[in-house]
């Protein structure tokens, strides 16, 4: 009688080619707290932040945290194995993520070593693992000499960094962080010829990590209301429309993106993942910029505070418009190639354009335009879904 192999050397898997399903597991589930913790200490760093450098010191500091994720989501999608070391090298990158949890408040600052270097550590772990893909299967081979050749480039630029003063450790992060994200475009063709991406569970692991990030919006309402002495009935409108903002941004994502799987070839499976950084970063911003809104004390609108929730929410508009350019159409999709992205766009920019001269407007005004923007888009889906001529079973 056969036994099950509880060290398991990595293979790629076929589960697309063979038609089987693939689901989210739990272990990635529990991985994925850990993302939450840090970055709900990156949107505390951003709320306490919200001038233009604040904004770059934060995407600066969320991107190591994207870039961590995808790793691993990538490449649990390619060599996923049900053995013991599957466990392991995920418990293992589980540690530095705690540790860019531990030092992110003050990750441009007093604590920006630690930061550094724990992103080094996790994408060290990641780099080895796909070193061992391709030793042990010779399809992925040139594909992970390209990774390992130009992540360990950019795991070197991050160890540098600790031994100069900032602001060129801070460059060095840029550069290294820009050498990870262009390396597995240069692999394009490689990739081509590799088994397909799972359409079944590559899109619910982008979906759940857009619920983490939204999860920032719930919190935000909670720590503005926290943050006031005493709750009003304004405060409470406030609130409920800080969340009926989360509920909007959740509508739209699901109904036009979550639902659907990227075009077959390669290069559109990466442009679908790569536009979802940008898109996870406005969603925890637009977050924060709730959480300011809701704790301002005379409920007029400051530039900084209103360009971040405003800014936030057209940046997430735009992109999920991109993302949508991005989708396989199958025959039965309601929305139109053309006028859903278009909706999109237009609202995304008309709620950038309303932060940008949004000084000194009432708060409660704003919440609402951006709360109809929205609704246009939410208004758009439940049209084309329910006047869908659904097709007869005629057996």
């Amino acid at each position: 009688m056969a036994k099950r192999v509880w060290w398991q050397r990595p293979t790629l898997r076929t589960d697309e080619e063979e038609e089987r399903e693939r689901r989210v597991t739990w272990l990635e589930l529990f991985f994925d707290l850990y993302f939450v913790v840090v970055i709900a200490e990156l949107a505390h760093y951003l709320s306490e932040h919200t001038s233009w450098a604040g904004v770059g010191g934060f995407i600066l500091l969320f991107l190591p945290v994207w870039w961590i994720w995808i790793g691993s989501t990538y490449y649990l999608e390619r060599f996923e194995t049900e053995g013991v070391e599957n466990r392991l090298f995920i418990f293992l990158q589980m540690i530095p993520i705690a540790g860019l949890a531990v030092f992110a408040h003050h990750g441009l600052g007093e604590t920006s070593v630690g930061y550094g270097l724990s992103y080094a550590i996790a994408r060290t772990l990641q780099t080895y693992l796909w070193w061992r893909g391709g030793r042990h299967d010779p399809r992925f081979r040139p594909t992970g000499r390209r990774f390992v050749t130009g992540f360990s480039l950019g795991i070197a630029l991050f160890c540098l960094s600790v031994l100069v003063p900032s602001p060129v450790r801070f460059w060095l992060w840029g550069l290294g962080l820009l050498i990870d994200m262009l390396t597995p475009a240069l692999t394009l063709k490689q990739q081509a010829r590799l088994p397909k991406f799972s359409t079944s569970k590559l899109p619910e692991r982008y979906g759940l990590f857009m619920i983490i990030v939204l999860g920032e919006s719930v919190l935000g309402v909670v720590q503005g209301v926290a943050a006031r002495e005493s709750v009003t009935l304004l405060v409470a409108v406030l609130a409920i429309l800080g969340i009926a903002l989360a509920f909007g941004i959740w509508w739209v994502y699901f109904d036009f993106i979550g639902r659907r799987v990227p075009k077959p070839k390669t290069v559109w499976t990466f442009l679908w993942g790569y536009s979802h950084m940008p898109l996870a970063i406005a969603i925890t911003a637009a977050g924060v910029g709730t959480q300011k809104l809701i704790a301002d004390e005379d409920w007029i609108l400051q530039r900084d505070n209103g360009f971040l929730i405003a800014g936030a929410i057209g940046v997430a508009l735009i992109m999920m418009a991109l993302l949508e350019l991005c989708l396989r159409r199958d025959p039965d999709e309601p929305t139109h190639p053309t006028l859903s992205p278009a909706l999109k766009l237009g609202a995304g920019a008309i709620a950038i354009i309303l932060g940008w001269l949004g000084n000194g407007m009432y708060v409660l005004i704003l919440q609402c335009l951006l709360m109809g923007l929205l609704a246009v888009q939410m208004g758009y889906a439940l049209y084309v879904w329910f006047t869908q001529e659904l097709a007869l079973d005629t057996e």
